[in-house]
């Protein structure tokens, strides 16, 4: 590749996933079953800094800063698997950056990096832009090359932005956007908190345990049951006025049946944290993602949110979050 400074910068939002999780398995929608989730991409991104180099090497900065003579040489597994998927062997620099970190978190940080990483890619290449549903395929299909272990929401909910339904199938995944009133989206930024636990955990070990469960078949009753929560949140949060009480109450009886699906997926750290909560103005809540740590979900009483955060502090850090119809995409480029 010649050293013209081509350069793109792309990001893509994270995800907090209400209800649904683990029926978006496709070890779980086959032989005639159907996954639903109700999921929310929020104003957290992970953001992709790519650009020519000036000599022939790869430099690729996350934790570390990797310099080598070809990508294949790349340990971060994601960026390796992205350079090599878009023929940008060498001559390029690479920089992975998060609003939180981009392993463990829960708010499916893996699938925005990848969908960013495409992004920019095919930005750099000058390749024509994907439609949502080609993103969401295309970063599905790389992250399981990079030896990524998981469901289908995350991709998904990152490249469509927006609060969405989406619902999977052995014929497909078909995303339906929520139209909601406004004043529930301005209620959920005023109410939602992302709790840290101060752990991270380890992803694929329990997506791992969570698939060979739902293989043996003895974790389709919770299964079963989560499905069915999910249904019912989406009917209260598609309410021309919504009760967040029962919003609430479906948050904790889903966390409930997911506990019951693996023991890694809480702790008795969590559980404390959860007691913590709910004794601070915290009326619902889980834990996203696979479990064992990240970021915990709660919905605060009506006018708590900088209370709990404040009763929190520091010990514990909670951020404030709003829905974000921005799916990723490329944000500047000089190509």
């Amino acid at each position: 590749m010649l050293y013209d400074r081509r350069r793109v910068s792309a990001r893509a939002p994270v995800r907090v996933s209400f209800v649904g999780g683990g029926t978006d398995f496709p070890d779980f929608f086959r032989d005639g079953r159907t996954g639903h989730v109700v999921s929310a991409a929020v104003d957290l991104y992970c953001y992709v800094d790519l650009k020519d180099m000036f000599d022939a090497n790869v430099r690729v900065h996350h934790a570390r800063i990797e310099t080598e003579p070809t990508a294949s040489r790349i340990t971060h597994p994601y960026a390796r698997t992205a350079l090599e998927a878009h023929g940008l062997f060498r001559g390029v620099e690479l920089v992975i950056t998060s609003d939180v970190m981009t392993t463990g978190s829960g708010l499916g940080a893996s699938s925005s990096v990848m969908a960013a990483l495409t992004c920019a890619a095919r930005g750099l290449r000058g390749d024509p832009e994907l439609s949502p549903a080609e993103l969401a395929q295309t970063t599905y299909r790389l992250e399981t090359e990079a030896g990524t272990v998981g469901g289908l929401q995350d991709q998904y909910a990152t490249a469509f932005g927006g609060i969405n339904s989406i619902t999977l199938s052995e014929e497909g995944v078909a995303v339906r956007p929520l139209k909601l009133a406004e004043e529930t989206i301005r209620e959920m930024g005023d109410r939602m908190l992302l709790v840290y636990t101060n752990l991270s955990r380890q992803h694929n070990e329990i997506q791992t345990q969570l698939r060979e469960r739902i293989t043996e078949g003895d974790s389709t009753r919770y299964l079963d049951a989560i499905l069915q929560l999910s249904y019912q949140f989406l009917e209260e949060l598609e309410r021309p006025s919504v009760d967040f009480g029962v919003l609430a109450q479906i948050l904790d009886e889903s966390w409930a049946r997911k506990r019951e699906l693996t023991d890694a997926v809480s702790n008795p750290y969590v559980d404390q944290l959860y007691a913590l909560l709910r004794q601070h103005g915290v009326i619902g809540a889980k834990l996203l993602g696979a479990g064992g740590g990240g970021f915990i979900l709660a919905i605060a009483e009506a006018g708590a949110q900088e209370a709990v955060m404040h009763r929190l502090y520091p010990n514990f850090i909670a951020l404030t979050i709003r829905p974000t119809d921005e799916g990723a995409r490329i944000v500047w480029r000089n190509t």
